[in-house]
């Protein structure tokens, strides 16, 4: 498990009770986290989980991980 600091969440996003996230791992990845588990953990497995409702993706810079929230809410946002 990799403890991780919640750098920018999103809060009900992109519905109640959900949220997206950009997370710093202490073992120096990102990860961008989505859904109503995630988002909130203080601890994530060191693999990705991608399981669509809640998940998360590892990377290797804050670039990349905010880089992918923000295709995530603006796909989101172009939905409706």
């Amino acid at each position: 498990m990799v403890k991780v600091e919640v750098l920018e969440i999103r809060e009900d996003f992109p519905v109640r009770d959900e949220a997206y996230a950009l997370l710093r791992g202490d073992d120096g990845r990102y990860a961008f986290a989505w859904g109503p588990t995630y988002p909130y953990a203080e601890e994530l497995p060191a693999e990705n989980v991608k399981d669509g409702e809640s998940g998360f993706e590892w990377h290797d810079s804050e670039d990349a991980a905010r880089e992918s929230m923000n295709r995530a809410v603006e796909a989101w946002n172009t939905q409706g």
